[in-house]
């Protein structure tokens, strides 16, 4: 995908004396969906969704085809729909060890680790064998511990892990200090999709397919939401108990990607619906049929949830729409403008404000700039 197709987001701060005084978010995302789509077979959008994204494109593609099968009223056989989650959770990995390996260590000063990276992704098309070099990779490299020995800590054990340094990513949060957690967003979190009901999906369908606007600003109940892996982990007494300490920030964002990774090898291996180990089940895949040969699936991927709506007529689609993670995230009234408000504005302002964007984790190039008033 072009970066004249991804477009890009820019968000500018301005400071006066010691508080962050507005912040502005801009967003040149072209909504192409119904171009692209329209008149298209459903195979062929579906391929075409998982080409043209040059991110999340195993997403993008299972989305489309989930969507397009709820228009038409087919209901996936339990193994394609395994093959579907399974390729899901392998790409939803990938990012976040990507942010954690890569994006975090660079941005805080420290180096990366590019072999980590290589290693999973040469195994990608393997999903069990996946399991076992991200187990490998997560006791070895991420945590310096079994996933299982770490997931079973409370928040006065991982502060034991993070100041004790075993790995890269414990000295990041070790860097982050004990404070208030940087960014904090009060904005609604968008429901999981375990927890995501017919009605209020039916709700957002509609409104798509009534306003293409309303996929470039997206509202839950008439207000700005985030969705991501902190939403999806919200109910981990791990990240309860940061968030009730500190608060619903960068550093939160940060532990939920990791607490979800930690959590994969398992849920990769296990049979559809089952509970990992915190005893929650954690739907990747869903699609509703909807009135008038529509459909809706939405697809759980690093950034948060992705919707995809179609409608169908005469076996070609008719209408399409798409709400991505971004939307939510980078509202120009949602999370990320509020966590970016309630920084200090001291001089680490704009690193700090690097930080929190990365947490929330854009899909497309992004620039920060700091004016003064």
């Amino acid at each position: 995908m072009s970066s004249s197709l991804e477009g890009r987001i820019d968000i500018r701060l301005t400071r006066h004396g010691d508080a962050v005084t507005d912040v502005e978010i801009r967003s040149s995302r072209p909504q192409l969906a119904q171009k692209l789509m329209a008149g298209r077979g459903p195979e062929e959008a579906a391929d075409l969704a998982g080409l043209i994204f040059s991110l999340c494109g195993k997403a993008q593609k299972v989305a489309a085809q989930a969507a397009c099968e709820a228009a038409r009223g087919l209901i996936p056989g339990r193994d394609a729909q395994r093959w579907r989650e399974r390729g899901v959770l392998v790409e939803l990995a990938q990012e976040h060890a990507w942010r954690l390996l890569l994006n975090w260590p660079e941005q805080s000063g420290r180096g990366a680790d590019m072999p980590s990276l290589l290693l999973l992704r040469q195994k990608a098309e393997d999903p069990l064998a996946f399991a076992d070099v991200l187990e490998n990779l997560l006791g070895a490299v991420l945590l310096g511990e079994s996933p299982g020995q770490w997931l079973a800590r409370d928040l006065a054990g991982f502060d034991i892990w993070r100041r004790d340094g075993r790995s890269l990513v414990a000295k990041l949060f070790a860097d982050m200090g004990d404070g208030p957690d940087p960014g904090v967003s009060r904005c609604a979190l968008l429901p999981p999709l375990a927890k995501l009901d017919a009605g209020p999906a039916a709700d957002l369908a509609r409104r798509a397919l009534a306003d293409p606007a309303f996929c470039a600003a997206p509202l839950w109940h008439g207000a700005p939401a985030e969705t991501g892996a902190l939403a999806r982990m919200a109910d981990h007494p791990m990240l309860a108990a940061w968030i009730a300490r500190r608060g619903r920030g960068a550093g939160a964002r940060l532990l939920a990607r990791l607490l979800e990774l930690a959590e994969l090898p398992q849920r990769l291996r296990a049979e559809p619906d089952s509970a990992g180990r915190s005893g929650v089940v954690r739907e990747v895949v869903r699609a509703w049929p909807l009135e008038e040969n529509a459909g809706m699936a939405g697809v759980e991927t690093s950034r948060g949830l992705l919707l995809h709506v179609a409608r169908l007529k005469d076996g070609k689609i008719a209408e399409y729409r798409i709400v991505a993670p971004t939307e939510w995230n980078f509202h120009p009234a949602g999370p990320l403008a509020q966590a970016l408000s309630g920084l200090g504005a001291g001089a680490g302002l704009e690193s700090a404000a690097r930080l929190v964007s990365q947490s929330l984790d854009p899909c497309v190039a992004y620039g920060v700039e700091l004016l003064e008033q």
